[in-house]
């Protein structure tokens, strides 16, 4: 199977307020009096504060609505049913009602779910870094040794700061059913992608879209927006509970992927 690549996935930035043209050609009008006697004058003690309330009411009417609207998502963790493919406990780390992975703990020495602590904590840091700097990336990068890879956020692709969200391990592909790192890396960077722009942003998904999960995604995006015609978190709830079973199941478990030519040669 030859090897995949995951190009950096930017995520959008909120929409930004444009300025009132309007507004600003009363601003550049010819003045009769000199800036001290007008503001002396009382109606114009008045004007200007209306006026500054017609400039906010302008600015918050030009927002994105679905910035305004969505509140940011918290990440989680949940254990699942031990079918032993593992030495460690499967958890499932979702976002909101939607899971974007699963992994195995290993839950060694009494640690208590240390690595899906771990996990749901670096996801929830990028949450916060991304709604106080839009515009940040999600990539895949390759340890210095070769070792396996891990998925990272970065101000920009050729930033050498970034922030771990989680490291592919031996067992989280033996849950998966595949022996390629890549590929469970790639499948993992895409939901987490589209994960964050549906509920951080309320954008449509864009890199998962040919698998169940980016399907479903999308048809949770149409059906939350149909109502008012923008996205809000409560309709994302109302449209959730309204998907299909399927849709449902799609969004909430995490698939077991195709292994490579390689293992089925061995096999």
């Amino acid at each position: 199977m030859p090897e995949i690549e995951h190009p950096a996935s930017r995520l959008p930035p909120r929409a930004t307020a444009q300025p009132n043209r309007e507004l600003q050609s009363l601003a550049a009008g010819p003045r009769r009096d000199s800036f001290r006697q007008i503001m002396a004058k009382p109606l114009t003690v008045v004007a200007s504060v209306m006026c500054v309330a017609i400039i906010g009411l302008v600015f918050y009417l030009q927002q994105d609505p679905s910035a305004l609207a969505l509140e940011r998502p918290e990440a989680q963790y949940e254990l699942l049913q031990n079918d032993g493919l593992t030495e460690g406990v499967p958890i499932s780390i979702r976002l909101g009602p939607l899971t974007v992975f699963e992994i195995s703990d290993p839950l060694a020495g009494g640690s208590g779910a240390a690595r899906a602590r771990q996990v749901v904590e670096s996801l929830n840091t990028a949450l916060r870094e991304l709604e106080e700097t839009p515009g940040r990336f999600i990539t895949i990068e390759s340890s210095a040794d070769g070792g396996l890879p891990a998925i990272v956020q970065k101000a920009s692709p050729d930033s050498a700061d970034s922030l771990v969200l989680v490291q592919v391990t031996s067992d989280d592909m033996a849950l998966a059913g595949t022996d390629d790192a890549k590929l469970l890396a790639r499948v993992w960077a895409e939901r987490i992608t589209d994960s964050f722009r549906l509920l951080l942003f309320g954008e449509p998904p864009e890199f998962s879209r040919d698998t169940a999960f980016g399907g479903a995604l999308d048809t949770l995006y149409v059906n939350a927006r149909a109502e008012t015609g923008k996205l809000t978190s409560d309709a994302l709830s109302t449209a959730f509970e309204e998907l299909p079973e399927n849709s449902r199941q799609a969004l909430t478990s995490f698939p077991a992927l195709p292994p490579t030519e390689a293992a089925a040669d061995r096999s």
